[in-house]
């Protein structure tokens, strides 16, 4: 430390520097008085950082909360876009079976192609109780008519497949006189 009164590294401020001259301007106030107003300025920075910190997590929680809805929204888009897929494969698959069966079946070949027009009115039906109504009558003209296992089995797979397909559909359709 140096001989003079100022802790190392501190010099007095010359009046005639930018700084010295602001520091004239102060000369005469009252800096007193200042105290209580600082603890209470302190104190109004104080609760409004506290307020904004409040509004800050409310809106942190919203958006979190927007974030999760679009997630799950996102979640429930997959998982339907997958089930379409997957019914899009098995019509696919469908198709083909029944392509095949008609052009196999020579003896009964007019009678497949009539049950497969009368299976895909099940999907036209207005409510659920001529869905269920149309299946039945379908199911059991399959029976009826079809003396092949195999073609048994895969007729009315596809008839069930329909069905299937149908049911989503037909719920949401407006229940009309019942």
């Amino acid at each position: 430390m140096s001989d003079n009164k100022f802790p190392e590294g501190f010099a007095p401020v010359s009046p005639d520097s930018d700084f010295g001259k602001m520091m004239e301007k102060f000369k005469g106030i009252d800096m007193s008085s200042f105290g209580a107003t600082s603890y209470n300025l302190a104190n109004n920075i104080s609760s409004q950082f506290e307020v904004q910190e409040r509004e800050i997590e409310r809106s942190m929680q919203a958006v979190q909360r927007e974030r999760e809805r679009k997630e799950a929204a996102e979640a429930a888009y997959r998982e339907e876009t997958i089930r379409s897929l997957r019914a899009i494969e098995q019509n696919t698959a469908n198709l083909y079976t029944l392509v095949d069966l008609i052009s196999k079946s020579n003896e009964q070949q007019d009678e497949l192609i009539e049950i497969i027009a009368e299976v895909l009115t099940i999907a036209k039906a207005k409510n659920q109780a001529e869905a269920k109504s149309v299946y039945t009558k379908v199911m059991g003209r399959i029976t009826q008519t079809i003396k092949d296992a195999e073609t048994l089995a895969k007729i009315a797979g596809y008839a069930t497949a329909v069905w299937n397909l149908a049911q989503p559909i037909i719920e949401k359709l407006p229940q009309i006189g019942g």
